[in-house]
């Protein structure tokens, strides 16, 4: 184990050096790919997440989850033998985007309204990119093709779904049955001024968190693409992996069919790239959640949406 751990700090130590070293030697290139990871973060992050984590942080916190926990319990205990609170992670981890489905989820263990075991199985399936990233942001910014985002969509969340039916089989007799006669939770604090302070500057520190990674995985996928490879469609996609708007935008601009960049897309938003998977780390962090098994869950959900994907290409004109 310790063995395991050294060579992990190694590697992480060099890939700090190297990127320090390049960017003393090509600052104008490292000073480009910071700008348009500052300038994603601006313009797309921040109005699309600050208020779906600013009300999220709101609901959790007040009598309101209790209403949420009432619509939901009955759906997914029947689905994935989870509370009800479970379904608003899922919908709003959905239509927010990444990694805003971890947070919640991470928040509702932090409350106690969930156990470590439900909310690790959570993970596997709350945690995921919004509509509006694969039809706003790819399909219609990217391809100029709405149509595409919704065959996107329908394979990157068919997927999931599936992945969290084989993980629901896994942790099996591990979930505790959910009774749903005892539909509400004990009762949270009122809205006040103070609460929505607190609110603001959760909101504010995960988003500056989620800019300040989203800026340094732009350099670093900035430095690796400078690595003297012949251009190939691999290396493309295993450059992509390392942040998630600059990687589609990678395999947009490869030489490759619409087909083939399909399926690329649908698999690189599925897994949601190393950057996603360190801001997720970060609003785990004061948890006993494990990464390593969320990682897994999303490499799983990545290969059945290449599988998906390569059944519905012919569909993709």
């Amino acid at each position: 184990m310790k063995i395991k751990k050294a060579s992990k700090s190694f590697i992480i130590n060099m890939i700090l050096i190297i990127l320090l070293l390049t960017i003393l030697v090509l600052p104008k290139t490292s000073m480009e790919a910071a700008k348009n990871g500052l300038l994603l973060w601006f313009n797309v992050i921040i109005p699309t997440l600050f208020p779906f984590i600013l009300l999220s942080n709101l609901i959790i916190n007040t009598n309101i989850i209790n209403y949420i926990n009432y619509i939901f319990t009955r759906i997914m205990a029947r689905l994935f033998n989870l509370p009800g609170v479970a379904g608003y992670a899922l919908i709003t981890g959905l239509l927010s985007g990444y990694p805003v489905g971890a947070k919640i989820t991470a928040d509702l263990l932090n409350k106690k309204v969930i156990t470590l075991t439900q909310a690790q199985y959570m993970l596997t399936f709350c945690n995921n990119a919004s509509p509006m990233f694969i039809i706003g942001f790819i399909a219609t910014g990217l391809l100029d093709n709405s149509r595409i985002g919704i065959f996107m969509l329908i394979t990157i969340y068919t997927a999931n779904l599936i992945t969290a039916f084989i993980y629901r089989v896994i942790y099996g007799k591990s979930l505790p049955i959910i009774n749903k006669s005892t539909l509400l939770l004990k009762a949270k604090k009122s809205i006040n001024f103070s609460l929505f302070d607190d609110c603001i500057m959760n909101a504010i520190n995960l988003i500056v968190k989620i800019g300040g990674y989203i800026i340094f995985f732009s350099i670093i996928l900035n430095c690796f693409y400078l690595i003297p490879i012949k251009n190939s469609i691999v290396k493309d996609f295993l450059f992509s992996l390392i942040e998630l708007s600059n990687g589609s935008k990678i395999l947009v601009n490869c030489n490759s069919s619409i087909q083939v960049t399909f399926v690329l897309l649908c698999t690189l938003v599925s897994f949601g790239s190393f950057s996603v998977h360190a801001q997720t780390a970060s609003v785990l962090a004061d948890t006993k959640l494990n990464i390593d098994k969320y990682i897994l869950s999303k490499t799983i959900n990545a290969i059945i949406t290449f599988i998906l994907s390569l059944l519905i290409t012919p569909l993709i004109i």
